[in-house]
This record gives structure tokens, C-alpha cells and sequence, in this order.
């Protein structure tokens, strides 16, 4: 089971309101991570050249 999937259970079995908008913070804050995480290796890492003074 996917760790969105469990975070999403908890938050709609929580019963205190602050409990269950801090579980679905996290849940965004994971999908956003794997989403910046996709972009980063989709992409590749970008090597900058060094300038010479």
C-alpha cells in the first residue's frame, strides 16, 4: 500500500480536526516531493561550466 494511500485512511479515520489537517499536510508535502523528485531525474542533473577568471 502506497504511503499517500495510508496517510488518506488515517486522516478520514482521525476524529480531531487538527489531527486530521496536519495528515493531509503531509500528504501534499509527499506528493510534492515525489513530483520535485520526478522532475529532478527526468531531466538529469544539469553540469555547470566553470568560469575561468
Amino acid at each position: 500500500m502506497k504511503p499517500t494511500s495510508l496517510i488518506g485512511i488515517a486522516s478520514a479515520l482521525a476524529n480531531s480536526r487538527k489531527l486530521k489537517l496536519a495528515l493531509v499536510g503531509m500528504q501534499f508535502a509527499y506528493l510534492g516531493y515525489k513530483l520535485l523528485q520526478k522532475n529532478e531525474t527526468s531531466k538529469g542533473k544539469k553540469k555547470r561550466k566553470k568560469l575561468k577568471t
